[in-house]
């Protein structure tokens, strides 16, 4: 299991992306209300991802409401992602660059995955999680996406 994903922007003017999985159409991330959460489905199964009021955690939700994932921290340089019994480390690769390393354990020298813009001004990006399964994959790639808009909507502002 290697997903490859790319996020391609679908339009300037509203928060929607089209992920591929190694080049292939996969799903499409929608933007609801505020631009703190999205919707998708993936292999039939509706997912939403909400993020509290200070953008500092996100939950990813079944389509039963259930929680499968919580990402606690969102925009300090360490943050994580806890699925069930397991829990996945992150951190901002350099304070020059949005981009974001996934590592095994804090400290960790050697990334296991990054996720990184490949566009400036379209926001596209790529996540290269080896391992990871696709739908806790998505969910991170949908995580930093919303943490660069949530980043530029407040440089926007100032």
């Amino acid at each position: 299991m290697r997903p490859m994903l790319e996020a391609h922007r679908v339009s300037s003017l509203r928060s929607r992306w089209e992920v591929r999985e190694d080049g292939a159409p996969l799903l499409v991330l929608e933007a609801k209300g505020w631009r703190s959460s999205v919707r998708y489905t993936l292999d039939g199964v509706a997912y939403e991802v909400q993020s509290t009021w200070t953008g500092t955690t996100y939950t990813l939700l079944g389509g039963d409401g259930s929680e499968i994932a919580r990402a606690e921290r969102i925009g300090r340089k360490h943050w994580s992602i806890t699925t069930g019994d397991e829990e996945l480390h992150f951190r901002r690769r350099s304070i020059f660059k949005a981009d974001q390393e996934w590592i095994a354990e804090p400290g960790s020298s050697e990334p296991r995955g990054t996720i990184r813009r490949t566009g400036t001004w379209r926001g596209d990006a790529e996540a290269d999680l080896p391992g990871m399964p696709t739908p806790v994959a998505v969910f991170t790639l949908a995580v930093v996406l919303l943490m660069w808009e949530q980043a530029a909507a407040a440089a926007a502002a100032t």
